[in-house]
């Protein structure tokens, strides 16, 4: 029910304000910290003028709560080329899947809740955590949704996106466990990954509900409990099963109830 409810909002919300979307929003990121990183390179002081700075954001330097974003995390230019390019391909992907306005969406609240998260009292010397997190939740978002998408670490090594979305899981952990303040650490970590979690969270249990429902029906299938004359299948709306419309598909609601993809369009149109 939350994970149905929260895609209403979102499509409610894109259908008032969707003009708002921010095309290729990754993109123009990653194409910044490239022009950052060669700005840095004649003029190392520039990046004082942009890195997050708690003092200097309350003493009026409003543009710092944005443009943290644009500082590569590291000063090495194959490095920083590699990320860029990297993010491009994210981008690509979030927005195939997606469409422009869910991307800005989440990368808008993103960089707006973990700035909120830097402002809190006492965390003012966080600002490498800031941008690691800022790059997991982007990458986590990527790893939820391809989970099965192989990637090849260092140009070499192929590996699943999901293993590397628990091994970036784990050094956020790690960070937090590793702190100073791991409380106060925590309290950014839980506030700044707020939209993945909103995002994803219940899409998990939404899946998760739906593959154990199907499995119980399937080993009662498979059990004999279920005769050859019955179906497996049965839309709860207009009756079909696999045997009389072979050619549907049917999904398991977060209620529990089956439904055919014909009254699944239905319903959602």
């Amino acid at each position: 029910m939350i994970y149905e409810k929260g895609n209403q909002i979102v499509n409610s919300l894109e259908r008032r304000v969707g003009n708002l979307a921010f095309p290729h929003l990754l993109r123009w990121i990653a194409g910044f910290q490239v022009m950052t990183w060669a700005l840095a390179s004649f003029s190392p002081e520039f990046l004082n003028w942009i890195e997050f700075n708690q003092e200097a954001i309350f003493s009026g330097e409003v543009w710092r709560i944005f443009s943290w974003v644009l500082v590569p995390r590291t000063e090495n230019v194959i490095f920083v080329i590699i990320t860029a390019l990297f993010m491009f391909f994210i981008s690509d992907s979030l927005e195939g899947h997606w469409g422009s306005f869910r991307v800005t969406l989440y990368v808008v609240s993103s960089i707006v809740l973990i700035t909120l998260a830097g402002l809190l009292p006492w965390a003012g010397g966080v600002v490498s955590f800031l941008n690691m997190l800022f790059y997991s939740i982007v990458f986590l978002a990527f790893a939820s949704l391809f989970p099965n998408q192989v990637i090849h670490l260092f140009g070499i090594i192929p590996i699943k996106a999901k293993w590397l979305g628990y091994v970036n899981a784990t050094f956020l952990l790690l960070a937090v466990l590793g702190s100073s303040s791991p409380v106060l650490m925590a309290i950014i970590l839980i506030v700044g990954m707020a939209p993945f979690l909103l995002t994803f969270v219940p899409s998990f249990i939404h899946s998760w509900r739906e593959g154990a429902e199907l499995a119980v029906r399937r080993h009662r299938f498979e059990a004999g409990q279920v005769s050859e004359s019955d179906a497996f299948h049965e839309c709860e709306s207009c009756g079909a099963t696999e045997k009389t419309h072979p050619q549907r598909e049917f999904r398991v609601s977060a209620e529990g109830e089956e439904y055919c993809d014909d009254c699944r369009k239905t319903a959602s149109s």
